[in-house]
């Protein structure tokens, strides 16, 4: 996925980082024996740690994210992927 942009590093109430990102995703994928372009943004959060690393990459950067999927808020079932690590991703 493509860092495609960020509100800035912020922190809760109780001072945990916390970071909300949009990122970009581009593939073909094989369904019912054909092949489709899928272009998707999606937001993504993140804490901690991990929030503060995220905060430091620049926007474009192509990463691999790992985490797991909650509902944007109590009142927003919206799912949103909470990062909880992530790596560089190289193509070649």
């Amino acid at each position: 996925m493509r860092l495609a942009g960020s509100d800035g590093l912020r922190h809760t109430p109780s001072g945990l980082p916390t970071l909300r990102l949009r990122v970009a995703h581009g593939s073909q994928q094989e369904e019912g024996g054909r092949s489709r372009a899928v272009e998707i943004e999606a937001e993504v959060v993140a804490f901690g740690d991990t929030a503060q690393k995220l905060a430091r990459l620049p926007m474009g950067e192509q990463t691999r994210l790992c985490g797991f999927l909650d509902r944007k808020g109590v009142k927003n079932p919206t799912l949103e992927l909470h990062v909880t690590e992530f790596e560089l991703f190289s193509p070649n």
